[in-house]
């Protein structure tokens, strides 16, 4: 499932295409939303988070490693809340992931980063007067940018997908999804497929999308995992996926959000192969999970293998976000000291280590904490007139 920034982008576009502008202003009418996806999601109530991302879903799509068998190991009964020191600052922990780029671009267009192409190549949209104007790229080396593609009359639905050289995005037009690529190095996009789009209330369910070798791969709302060559071609449902969606090439899950299940994702496939792999495992006191990827579980307090081994009390609450992130290895905390003093932060599961994004504003006054914009591999917010991205990818 599309994130919420994405769901709100799909609706807009849905709507939009069968309406004709007659230059008449009128008033903006109630949004409609469907029940599973009501509240915007916060940290707290000083910190917004803007999702961009499936509940455990890719992006770059790196071979993640299955869950393997029980292994040896203390393990620790989580009984209390953490309250404990704050993690050090992220660019202290991970300093070869955290980058600043510049807010605006070329003619003074905002940039909004989408996803890392390499370590040194940021992918995002250009933006002039709020309108979408073209898929640009910027180097953390050179700190210059390169216009992709110009994309003025162009809708772009979800997040931008990169790999395997090129940049791709679907897009909503006449009840069908169109998934478009082009070259990272830039050029004319080209058509990839077009499959029959998913509805309800007449709302565009959207597509979670991905770029494997020379493929587009792409999970519908309605799950199964779909495919079709980069240079265009039909689209194909790949054998044993229906119902399935796409977590870290090649696994896929059901089921996949916690608003149809308490224990999604339980379920893992290779779509390769078609062969299933154990299910979940719960830990002794663990009934439910708000998010499992290929290896690792969680249910917000604590964070545990698929196999039901390495149960370890979380260093903060889940921050309000049911997700796991990069094929479900990272989540998104909020910590708190015995100060009162409040952080949301990065944790690592595999390695237990942890950084800080930034402080939580806990009292009225004070400087108001920094918009979390969260992408399946990346998470970025402003800091004046800069923007600090964090390639999650980019973490050891």
């Amino acid at each position: 499932m599309t994130g919420i920034e994405d769901r709100l982008r799909d609706a807009l576009t849905a709507r939009a295409a069968g309406v004709v502008d007659d230059g008449v202003p009128r008033a903006l009418p109630a949004p409609r939303r469907r029940p599973p996806w009501r509240a915007p999601v916060a940290v707290t109530a000083a910190i917004v988070v803007v999702v961009a991302a499936t509940v455990v879903g890719t992006r770059l799509v790196p071979r993640a490693e299955p869950a393997v068998g029980p292994t040896p190991s203390a393990t620790v009964m989580p009984t209390e809340r953490y309250v404990g020191p704050l993690a050090p600052p992220i660019d202290q922990v991970w300093p070869d992931a955290v980058h600043e780029i510049p807010a605006t671009g070329p003619g003074g267009r905002v940039f909004t980063p989408e996803a890392f192409a390499t370590g040194r190549v940021v992918v995002g949209r250009g933006l002039t007067r709020n309108r979408l104007d073209g898929i640009w790229s910027y180097d953390l080396v050179r700190r210059s940018f390169t216009r992709i593609t110009p994309l003025k009359d162009t809708a772009v639905a979800g997040s931008v997908a990169v790999g395997g050289g090129y940049v791709a995005w679907h897009a909503y037009r006449d009840r069908k999804t169109e998934i478009w690529a082009v070259p990272l190095k830039g050029g004319t996009p080209h058509l990839v497929a077009t499959t029959p789009a998913v509805l309800r209330d007449d709302l565009y369910e959207g597509v979670d999308l991905a770029i494997v070798d020379d493929m587009a791969v792409w999970t519908p709302a309605d799950g199964g995992v779909h495919r079709a060559p980069l240079t265009g071609g039909d689209a194909e449902l790949m054998p044993g996926t229906e119902g399935y969606h796409l977590l870290a090439w090649p696994y896929a899950a059901r089921p996949k959000t916690r608003h149809q299940s308490v224990r999604p994702n339980e379920r893992l496939i290779d779509v390769r192969t078609g062969e299933r792999l154990p299910d979940v495992v719960l830990p002794p006191g663990r009934t439910s999970w708000i998010g499992c990827g290929v290896t690792w579980c969680s249910d917000g307090t604590a964070s545990w293998r698929r196999d039901g081994t390495r149960l370890r009390r979380l260093p903060g609450l889940d921050g309000g976000l049911p997700v796991l992130l990069s094929g479900g290895r990272f989540l998104l905390l909020r910590q708190s000291d015995r100060e009162g003093r409040q952080a949301s932060a990065v944790h690592d599961l595999a390695t237990g280590r942890t950084g800080v994004l930034g402080p939580i504003r806990t009292a009225a006054g004070r400087k108001p904490s920094p918009t979390l914009h969260v992408k399946e591999r990346m998470i970025w917010y402003k800091r004046g007139d800069e923007q600090v991205v964090v390639n999650l990818n980019g973490i050891r």
